[in-house]
């Protein structure tokens, strides 16, 4: 890789977990690298290189979604700055770092991250003076799907023209959320997943709770289900439905007759076959239609507790069909 050819902004995209934050730290660290000359890939020893690997070089910044919490003082909108050192600490630990992951790391589990206008002001403020090294500097925005409006106008410009040495690295879970005019100002790198990752313990116990409640025609069990799922903070809410659906995959695939391509763990099969054999092609249409709905109302904030009651019964109605 030659770094004159590299573009000043590079939006990285992929599913969660994926190597997508990975790839964003490793191409930060040569370009921060003060002996790349000549080489593929940064020197890995010298100064800048030790400070990069340990998130404190100073020309290397970050910008995550963040909001209210304890750490920030009354009175301002909270700022990465705000979280900085367990935002490094969370790198350190794993860099597949989730966005719930995330959220529990700064307490926030109950709300939705956010990458507000004082975000960008301080940004802006920050990109005012030269690199304090003297080299390049490098921006890391990470989930930039959650940057309010305001925010992504506010930078849009510097995006566009920023000063010599300056990169804009962008690493996305839903390019798709962004808006056009910053996605036209990055070049778009979009990584491969290294392996869907499977649906957790916990996702199959909630699904089959409702399965299990559904099928054996309990109404009442149902709204409790529903009022549990409410109570949970909206990135697993997220998560579970995600896991529904993977895991309806794998059942419509043993319904099919092609348990082979379901790659359920065969401590699991006996059970996929039981609840496959109760159900219909009917209701895996419908139910997946409901569970992408759902999804998308959630990225909208609807009230959780009307939403998960009536999924609860679109499950229980279509397993009476």
């Amino acid at each position: 890789m030659r770094i004159g050819n590299l573009s000043h902004a590079i939006l990285f995209s992929a599913e969660e977990g994926s190597g997508a934050l990975p790839q964003a730290l490793s191409l930060a660290k040569y370009i921060l690298c003060s002996h790349k000359e000549g080489k593929n890939t940064a020197c890995g020893t010298c100064d800048a290189c030790r400070k990069t690997h340990n998130f404190v070089h100073p020309d290397f910044h970050f910008v995550v979604p963040v909001n209210r919490s304890a750490a920030v003082p009354a009175g301002r909108a909270p700022v990465t700055d705000d979280f900085l050192s367990l935002w490094r600490e969370a790198l350190l630990e794993n860099s597949l770092i989730t966005e719930q992951e995330w959220y529990k790391k700064i307490d926030i589990e109950n709300k939705q991250g956010l990458i507000g206008v004082a975000e960008a002001a301080n940004l802006l403020h920050k990109l005012k003076y030269k690199p304090f090294e003297g080299g390049s500097r490098v921006i890391l925005i990470w989930l930039p799907e959650r940057m309010h409006p305001a925010a992504a106008n506010k930078l849009l410009k510097i995006l566009e023209e920023p000063s010599p040495g300056t990169y804009f690295l962008l690493v996305s879970h839903r390019p798709d959320q962004l808006l056009p005019t910053i996605r036209s100002r990055c070049m778009h790198i979009q990584v491969p997943p290294a392996g869907q990752i499977p649906p957790s313990d916990e996702g199959y116990m909630q699904l089959e709770k409702l399965l299990d409640l559904c099928l054996a025609g309990k109404p009442a069990g149902i709204i409790d289900w529903a009022e549990e799922m409410a109570n949970l903070g909206r990135e697993e809410q997220k998560k579970f439905i995600s896991y529904a659906l993977q895991i309806l995959r794998q059942y419509y695939m043993v319904f099919l007759g092609v348990p082979s391509l379901a790659w359920v763990d065969p401590a699991r099969q006996t059970k996929a076959q039981r609840y496959a054999d109760r159900m219909s092609d009917t209701f895996f249409t419908s139910v997946c239609d409901r569970l992408n709905t759902a999804a998308l109302r959630l990225e909208r904030n609807v009230n959780s507790r009307i939403l998960f009651c009536s999924l609860a019964f679109d499950f229980f109605l279509s397993l009476q069909r």
